[in-house]
């Protein structure tokens, strides 16, 4: 029984170590759940608008969303790569609450905070180059927006807590 779970063990930190690229595309077929089974990170390219707009809306029609929703029961880690237009169309929900990263342009990780008031410690954590998408009344201190400017981290403003199609 050891070796059984030794060996189920190994096998999950070479998952976990492992990833693959998948390319969106609304009429073809996503691809089987073996893709799960073998990787711990998904990167999607080609993520369309649509495709986050059904995601978010749980529109257990689309193929592509019961694909999505069973990587995440899997405990796949999903990287969408989206332009930087594609932001202002995800929910903030959606990047803070989801275990999807929305990168932008190959680099940019997509963030958000909880807060009312986003500090220093808020934005030091992420990556340089990352979009910050904060809400009209979420206020940044000083600090914060000066560690922004110095790891290159972009503020989007948003005047509503929710994206375009959202309001």
């Amino acid at each position: 029984m050891d070796d059984l779970l030794k060996q189920v063990m190994q096998r999950l930190k070479e998952r976990e170590q492992t990833s693959t690229e998948v390319s969106f595309n609304p009429q073809v077929t996503p691809p089987n759940e073996q893709v799960f089974l073998k990787n711990g990170k998904v990167v999607l390219r080609n993520v369309s608008i649509r495709l986050i707009k059904d995601l978010y809306s749980m529109d257990k029609e689309s193929a592509w969303v019961n694909w999505v929703l069973e990587g995440i029961a899997f405990d796949v880690k999903f990287y969408f790569l989206i332009t930087e237009q594609m932001v202002n169309f995800i929910p903030r929900m959606m990047i803070l609450d989801w275990p999807i990263l929305f990168v932008v342009d190959n680099e940019s990780p997509v963030i958000a905070s909880h807060n009312r008031v986003i500090t220093r410690n808020d934005v030091a954590v992420h990556p340089d180059k990352s979009i910050l998408v904060r809400y009209q009344k979420q206020l940044i201190t000083d600090e914060a927006v000066d560690i922004c400017n110095y790891k290159q981290i972009k503020i989007k403003i948003r005047t509503e807590e929710n994206c375009i199609w959202r309001e």
